[in-house]
């Protein structure tokens, strides 16, 4: 009998449905954790905050700092070769990390 293989990507990433805004929370821990990479981060907040959750579950705070985590995470690019062909089209590393400790900080104060 074989069993399926599960990654730890997908163990850690079925905590929450892409569709619950905890699961906005949650990837923003991990990624804080250092538990997952930019990559991932960048592609489960697509899949999470555009794809599946209704904005009505999200308060206006949330749906606006999202928005713009949203507007970084979608121009980021693990190449630097990118960042260095158009700086203002890649967004780099150093970025989605810094917006994601300042979406981050504010979810705190909220």
């Amino acid at each position: 009998m074989a069993f399926p293989i599960f990654s730890y990507r997908t163990i850690i990433l079925d905590m929450y449905q892409k569709s619950d805004k905890r699961f906005l929370y949650y990837i923003i821990d991990l990624y804080l954790r250092g538990e997952i990479d930019e990559s991932t981060f960048c592609d489960e907040l697509y899949y999470s905050y555009v794809l599946e959750i209704d904005e009505s579950t999200l308060t206006s705070v949330e749906n606006k700092i999202f928005s713009e985590l949203e507007a970084i995470t979608s121009r980021f690019s693990e190449f630097e070769e990118d960042y260095q062909m158009d700086s203002k089209a890649f967004a780099t590393k150093d970025e989605v990390r810094k917006e994601i400790n300042r979406v981050k900080e504010i979810l705190l104060d909220n």
